[in-house]
C-alpha cells in the first residue's frame, strides 16, 4: 500500500528549500510542494488562496484528489506544506499517513519571516503553529544550523524507516 507522507511546518521554516534535494535522494518518491499551485488558483478564484481562509477547504479537497490518485497507482507521495493529517478531515481516512514537521528556534523562524516581509500578525500565527506541532505526535526534523542537503536526508531517514 503506498503512504502519503507529510512534511509540515510554519511559513520560513525550509519545506519548499528542501524540495530540490528531496527529489534528488528520494526518486521513488513523487514530490509536491503545496504552494505550487497557489498562484494559479488565486487567479482562477481572483483570491489570495494563501491568506484567504475561506479557499482552504476547497485547497485541502484538491490535494486530497490529486495524492489520491497517485496513491491509487502505486506511488508514495510527499507533501511539503502547512498541512497536517487534520487538514484533510476525512478525505484521506483510509490513506496511510506519516507526518514529519521541521523546526527551527521560535527566534530564527521569527528572523526569517520577518527577511520574508510577513506580517507581525501572520509571524505571530506562524510561531503559534510551529509551538502545536512542538507539542504533537509528528516526527520533528530541526533545521537549525543544518544546511538544506542535511536536513533533507534526516527527512529521507525518516521516510525509509517508515516503510519497513
Amino acid at each position: 500500500m503506498a503512504t502519503l507522507y507529510l512534511l509540515t511546518g510554519p511559513w520560513g521554516v525550509g519545506k519548499t528549500t528542501l524540495i530540490p534535494h528531496l527529489q534528488r535522494i528520494l526518486p521513488q518518491c513523487v514530490i509536491f510542494d503545496w504552494d505550487v499551485v497557489l498562484p494559479g488558483l488565486s487567479e482562477a478564484a481572483a483570491k489570495d488562496v494563501h491568506t484567504d481562509p475561506t479557499t482552504w477547504e476547497g485547497l485541502a479537497t484538491l490535494w486530497a484528489d490529486v495524492i489520491t490518485a497517485i496513491l491509487d497507482g502505486g506511488h508514495d507521495v510527499l507533501l511539503c506544506g502547512p498541512a497536517t493529517p487534520d487538514t484533510f478531515g476525512e478525505r484521506l481516512q483510509d490513506i496511510k499517513i506519516k507526518c514529519a514537521y521541521l523546526d527551527c528556534p521560535t527566534e530564527v523562524l521569527a528572523k526569517r519571516l520577518r527577511l520574508r516581509g510577513e506580517s507581525e500578525a501572520d509571524i505571530a500565527d506562524e510561531l503559534v503553529f510551529a509551538e502545536a506541532l512542538r507539542h504533537s505526535s509528528h516526527h520533528p526534523v530541526s533545521t537549525a544550523q543544518l544546511s538544506p542537503e542535511r536536513v533533507a536526508e534526516k527527512v529521507a531517514v525518516w521516510i525509509k524507516s517508515q516503510s519497513l
